[in-house]
């Protein structure tokens, strides 16, 4: 299907693997100009080269002078996708467990650095009369649980600013937007599964047993299953589409139906 992305540009934060590096792809795939981002230049080259990017920009976008780097090396683009991101500790710490330091490193790393960029590239959206900005969250921004507060709360955050955003853009052509993604098969997550498999006594069972097992028991997903990185980067490629000009300050739940509230 060809959503209308050809030559336009793309800069998708936290790039160089997992859910970024699914985004680029697909993107690139669809014609954009895809900038990969990353922390590691040797990670991010070579999903550029994969994927036939047009260029990486490295920064660390958790602090002022790293996202100065990554937005003089991406240049003006359409389409922001927030995708950096994570917790600062491991996302089983119980609360008290969680010192200040890491609640602001988290904020910083999540709803901070997506502010970074935007205050960057956007006003250059604007001046063009057309953009896109898509905030990457999670299933843990509506649907709190007892661990890893500083994560949950800082993509909270994001689909805030999101909705902020979008009003205060108007009618301009620029639409802001996110995508909070329940469970997603990503390398770490394939990892917890095997560790499950031992930690919970299931036995000599296939990976796909196991993603049912814990789909089913540890995390009910009425679909019966976890999400793959390509259904993520079907929705965001669809919001970055002209087809989605009328779509601003949305949130788009991608869990498989994981998160039990209306929206």
């Amino acid at each position: 299907m060809d959503l209308g992305l050809t030559g336009k540009c793309a800069l998708v934060t936290g790039s160089s693997s997992g859910i970024g590096a699914g985004i680029a792809r697909l993107l690139a795939a669809e014609g954009c100009a895809v900038i990969v981002h990353g922390r590691d230049a040797a990670k991010a080259q070579a999903v550029a080269v994969d994927i036939g990017a047009a260029g990486i920009a490295i920064g660390d976008l958790s602090t002022n002078a790293g996202a100065d780097a990554v937005a003089a090396a991406a240049g003006e683009v359409d389409i922001l996708v927030n995708n950096a991101g994570g917790a600062v500790g491991t996302s089983a710490m119980q609360w008290m467990q969680v010192d200040e330091t890491s609640w602001d490193a988290t904020y910083q790393l999540n709803a901070i650095a997506a502010a970074r960029l935007i205050r960057r590239l956007v006003p250059a959206m604007q001046a063009r009369g057309w953009g896109r900005i898509i905030n990457i969250a999670s299933a843990a921004a509506t649907q709190p649980i007892a661990l890893g507060p500083d994560y949950g709360a800082a993509k909270a955050a994001m689909l805030n600013m999101t909705v902020s955003l979008a009003r205060s853009l108007g009618p301009c052509g620029v639409t802001a937007n996110s995508v909070s993604p329940g469970m997603i098969l990503t390398p770490a997550v394939e990892a917890w599964l095997s560790r499950l498999r031992e930690n919970m006594g299931w036995g000599d069972i296939s990976l796909e047993e196991a993603e049912a097992r814990a789909a089913r028991e540890l995390t009910p997903i009425p679909v019966g299953r976890i999400g793959r990185v390509e259904e993520i980067a079907h929705v965001v490629s669809m919001i970055a589409s002209p087809a989605a000009a009328y779509m601003t300050g949305a949130n788009i739940r991608m869990d498989g139906g994981q998160v039990q509230s209306v929206n």
